[in-house]
């Protein structure tokens, strides 16, 4: 766009917000402000400020144009405008003021009662931080399972858990990630997607091994394998890890770990098997018990590591 018809459309929008502006504007033979209209030109005024890529004032024409409707008790609109108000954050890089305005337009859908929309508003701002904030994300993933949880949409549910779950564990809020996870679990049960969640009663038993709690690990296996899931690698996987983590089998455990179907899993698990430390015992090395499990204190039962490790860095 030239300079010419960008600064035209500048003027253009800013004389739609001083037609707003005179529309709010009362007096003694106008006693009530013109709503309507003044919505109307707000968001004209945002339309041309976006053509003509003044972001931040287009954002605050739309933001207006929201708080307009939301006096005029139109819920629907009110949340479009600040749905489009957050999206326009991430033109001008404001990450958090995208992710802010586009969970309260998701907010605002809900109220209306278009569940559907609210979830996909969520869904749109949680995507666009979980790169580099992977727990609010989560956050927002488990808020939009919930909203679907309301709509009977067993499979969106299950979508938005398991990247909920996907995410706590890559910010290391593992108990949070369980609690997701086994919802993941309880929706894919809903759909008889039985493959899947054999997958993820694996992920589950890493995260708690992760934390050295293989009592916890194998209570929920026990309980989870025996809802009709069937048997296949990755519940038989899960058995052997168990039984190789409690005998201290590390060379068993390694083997377990570098099957293709475990080292193929999501990232985050498949980072926990790379990584997942085998306390002493049989054959197995000296290793650490991690700080503490999702659900009890563990302290008291790490080992030291070795020196030849220590000096190595630790393990990896």
């Amino acid at each position: 766009m030239s300079g010419d018809v960008q600064q035209k459309k500048i003027a253009e929008g800013k004389a739609h917000v001083q037609a707003a502006e005179k529309y709010m504007k009362t007096s003694f033979f106008k006693w009530k402000p013109d709503l309507d209209s003044a919505a109307s030109e707000y968001t004209k005024a945002a339309t041309c400020f976006r053509n003509a890529k003044a972001f931040a004032e287009a954002k605050d024409a739309y933001l207006k144009a929201a708080d307009i409707y939301k006096q005029m008790n139109s819920i629907f609109h009110a949340a479009k405008m600040m749905e489009q108000a957050g999206l326009l954050c991430k033109e001008f890089k404001d990450v958090e003021g995208c992710v802010n305005l586009l969970e309260r337009a998701a907010d605002l859908f809900h109220q209306n009662g278009t569940a559907d929309t609210a979830a996909l508003t969520l869904d749109r701002a949680a995507k666009t931080i979980e790169m580099n904030y992977p727990g609010k994300a989560a956050e927002l993933y488990d808020k939009a399972c919930s909203i679907s949880e309301l709509e009977d949409k067993s499979r969106q549910c299950a979508e938005f858990a398991g990247k909920a779950g996907r995410l706590f564990v890559r910010a290391e809020k593992y108990d949070l990630a369980i609690e997701a996870l086994k919802r993941e679990i309880e929706f894919h049960h809903q759909t008889e997607n039985f493959p899947m969640i054999n997958r993820v009663i694996l992920g589950i038993v890493l995260v708690y091994l992760q934390y050295g709690d293989p009592v916890a690990a194998e209570n929920f296996f026990t309980t989870a394998s025996n809802k009709g899931t069937g048997e296949d690698e990755f519940i038989q996987g899960a058995d052997e890890l168990i039984r190789a983590y409690n005998d201290g089998d590390e060379d068993e455990a390694r083997i377990i770990l570098s099957r293709p179907f475990v080292k193929f899993m999501d990232n985050c698990f498949a980072k926990i098997a790379r990584g997942l430390v085998i306390p002493a015992g049989g054959s197995g090395r000296v290793g650490v018990v991690k700080n503490e499990s999702p659900n009890e204190n563990t302290s008291g039962q790490g080992a030291q590591l070795a020196d030849d490790e220590l000096e190595e860095g630790g393990l990896c």
